[in-house]
């Protein structure tokens, strides 16, 4: 596994990890503040509003946390992608470019040059390298 790939999985657990704690601090508030609601005002029969409306939240918000699956998201946009035309192996296919190479000239200077991506220039380098 890359650098890269490990750290874009960890950030994608932190961010889950940091959801569910949320979705429990929300708990933990509608509890108290439902609690003393009801404390305060027994009697009174407006309380059952907030706690209903708040609970749908608290609700959504769970199905939120818990349901929300990257991988089904992932599915959706190649379903999308599909339907636009495109196939995953359109994507992949194509190669990341980059704008310039950089090599280390014999006396240690850098020198930037244009990267073609022709495997012909690539090769002749590496002869020169080998050879000396």
């Amino acid at each position: 596994m890359s650098n890269q790939s490990y750290e874009a999985a960890r950030k994608a657990a932190e961010k889950r990890i940091k959801n569910r704690v949320e979705f429990y601090q929300h708990i933990a508030a509608y509890v108290v503040i439902n609690m003393m609601l009801a404390l305060a005002f027994r009697d009174q029969w407006w309380i059952i509003f907030p706690i209903f409306g708040w609970g749908l939240g608290v609700i959504i918000h769970g199905l939120e946390v818990f349901l929300d699956d990257p991988l089904r998201r992932e599915r959706a946009i190649e379903r999308e992608m599909r339907k636009l035309g495109f196939t995953a192996t359109d994507i992949e296919a194509e190669k990341p470019k980059r704008g310039e190479r950089v090599a280390l000239s014999e006396d240690g200077e850098l020198i930037y040059e244009e990267d073609d991506d022709d495997p012909e220039e690539e090769e002749a380098p590496r002869r020169r390298r080998q050879r000396s």
